[in-house]
């Protein structure tokens, strides 16, 4: 049984359904983290912590595969590049703040000391210096600037992605891939250059990318740049440069794994983890291959438009959910009603917890280049046209259940016109629809668009180890936690009695402290930052971040909270150890657990589950 059946049968058992062998036609977050794509949710340079990172191939085909990181505010590029690994190959990275390269502080850079193909190849050319090169701001400030700050501290703290853009073959995988390079010797049989191993030639995979002037183009670049409709060599837009190329790609086919560690040297501490793993994002016979330093791939850029969503308990199934765009399928499998994690803030133990709230879809619904403007389609879809066959179907219901093209079924309309392809649909029959986003609204899950922030409400519960939680009219009872900064005219708990504690999360990437210890240093930057601090009376115990109170964040489909990833970072300081000649000896402890969440769906929003109001225009 190969990988792709096998995962479909696991995923099979886990829902108790037999209809689930599509489902390497449905985007997926792949329990056993191998896939196409990779998201890492968080890395820092600031106050003394760098950040190491890889990613394996673990196929027997050469892969390109875009590189991307995002700062934390906003999701713009600080960086990106193509990476092309060999079958089997391992690349890794390290990003760390300039003043550890022996320059002046504050530019965060990434050290590259791994010889794997990237186009530029940094290994050998890069800003500062060989496989050293700098972060930058140039896609959020100037002319680009989006009402946050603008300058390179920005860019310290945030998340990164992986997308395979495809399997290489002929002249291009062979130039990836390593082989023994044999010593140089002069002419008394000194060697001038030890024997490597390194990639074949990178610098003809650089070549194919390049444009020349005078002489012909890299054959790379030519056919990016012959798409005259789709592809802009404009650098004064960049969401609009695309540019796609063909030649040695094939589809892409999954496999990688990857890992990221944030290191603090002075502390000693490491917090590591895994990277989430998509499968099934893309099936297109040449890859999605593109111009190194656009912004595609992207998220948006995959052929599967379906995910496979699991619903834990009391449903134990997973449903596979059709969505109008790829970006909200991706988006589908990291939808949470609410998140919960430990935390430790013991003062005896000097003990430190923040908690990193990654949105990694957000900026592709808040942020004004992405989003579009109210003359846009943002989208279309296929809605049931109503009556007894369609199960009487109104605005506001759930769709009637079809059959996708495999035979799985789906939770919705899927892709399909069923008149004209004859699959088992019965009697429901649907039309298309288009619908919009208007200009100055944020896309939904999400409530507002980015101008410096985007605020989104959610509510915060803790307990302690004991399950006590809120208990203000009892004698000694306990008050909720405070955060800061605070929601204005929310629940006041030092004022009033709270079940909760409403607050805002407003930014892509978002850490929240307990107490008073940092464990990850986020600044303050131009008045603005990363960072929510939480004042809890308790000293440790466990909490709950609620994403879907009223429902007030409902998807396409009537999924319920936000796409939402992340982990709580513990440190505790242990300073009880003497030495022989009885001076305290101080170590530092880390640790990192993945949160942990719930999924819901619902039906009850006007504009989920295919109610899309009066902007919604049949075809």
């Amino acid at each position: 049984m190969n990988r792709k059946n096998l995962t479909a049968a696991v995923l099979a058992g886990l829902a108790g359904a037999a209809g689930l062998a599509g489902t390497a036609q449905a985007v997926i977050l792949n329990p056993d983290g191998l896939g196409q794509i990779l998201f890492y949710p968080y890395y820092t340079s600031n106050d003394g912590n760098q950040t190491v990172l890889s990613v394996v191939n673990t196929t027997e085909n050469a892969k390109a595969v875009k590189v991307r990181f995002l700062e934390g505010y906003n999701s713009r590029e600080v960086l990106d590049f193509n990476l092309y690994l060999s079958a089997y190959d391992v690349w890794v990275a390290a990003i760390a703040d300039s003043e550890f390269f022996g320059a002046a502080a504050g530019v965060p850079h990434i050290y590259i000391p791994d010889n794997s193909c990237t186009v530029p190849y940094l290994y050998e050319s890069a800003s500062t210096a060989p496989g050293l090169q700098a972060f930058l701001s140039l896609a959020y400030s100037g002319a680009f600037n989006d009402g946050g700050p603008e300058g390179i501290e920005r860019a310290a703290e945030g998340h990164f992605e992986m997308i395979e853009m495809g399997t290489l073959v002929g002249d291009s995988a062979d130039y990836a891939t390593h082989q023994l390079t044999a010593a140089v010797k002069d002419k008394d049989g000194n060697v001038t250059r030890p024997a490597t191993w390194e990639p074949l030639d990178c610098a003809e995979l650089v070549d194919q990318w390049t444009e020349y002037f005078g002489a012909p183009d890299g054959i790379w670049f030519e056919e990016a740049a012959s798409d005259e409709e789709n592809c802009r060599l404009d650098p004064e837009d960049p969401v609009l440069v695309g540019c796609q190329a063909w030649t040695d790609t094939t589809r892409n086919s999954g496999g990688l794994f990857g890992g990221a560690a944030v290191i603090n040297p002075n502390n000693g501490t490491m917090f590591s983890y895994d990277a989430k793993a998509i499968q099934g994002f893309d099936k297109t016979d040449d890859g999605i291959h593109y111009l190194p330093g656009s912004i595609h791939p992207s998220l948006d850029d995959g052929s599967e438009q379906t995910a496979y969503v699991f619903f834990g308990v009391p449903q134990d199934r997973a449903v596979e959910i059709w969505y109008p765009r790829p970006i909200d399928a991706v988006s589908a499998v990291f939808m949470h009603e609410y998140i919960m994690n430990e935390y430790a803030s013991d003062a005896d133990l000097n003990a430190a917890t923040e908690w990193v709230v990654n949105f990694p879809t957000k900026h592709y619904y808040v942020d004004e280049l992405l989003v579009g403007d109210s003359n846009d389609i943002a989208a279309s879809t296929w809605i049931p046209v109503g009556g007894d066959a369609c199960a009487n179907w109104e605005a506001g219901d759930p769709f009637p259940t079809t059959k996708g093209e495999f035979g799985s079924t789906i939770d919705g309309p899927g892709p399909w016109d069923n008149i004209a392809y004859g699959w088992d649909w019965g009697e429901c029959y649907y039309t298309l629809f288009d619908f919009y986003v208007d200009s100055g609204e944020a896309a939904l899950p999400f409530t507002n668009l980015f101008d410096g922030e985007a605020c989104e409400v959610v509510e915060l519960r803790t307990w302690d180890r004991d399950e006590r939680t809120f208990e203000p009219d009892e004698p000694g009872g306990s008050r909720p936690p405070v955060v800061s900064p605070s929601l204005p005219g929310g629940c006041d708990p030092e004022l009033q009695v709270c079940e909760f504690t409403p607050f805002q999360l407003c930014f892509e990437t978002n850490v929240l402290r307990f107490g008073d210890e940092s464990v990850f240093g986020t600044p303050e930057i131009e008045g603005s930052s990363l960072l929510v601090t939480i004042d809890n009376e308790f000293e440790n115990g466990w909490g709950q971040i609620n994403f879907g109170v009223d429902e007030r964040h409902v998807d396409f489909a009537g999924l319920v909270g936000l796409p939402v990833v992340g982990f709580a970072a513990y440190e505790i300081q242990n300073g009880y150890v003497t030495d022989d000649d009885g001076a305290t000896v101080k170590a530092y402890y880390g640790g990192l657990f993945g949160h942990k969440a719930n999924v819901r769906r619902t039906c009850a929003e006007q504009r989920a589950c295919g109610s899309f109001g009066p902007r919604a225009e049949a075809n």
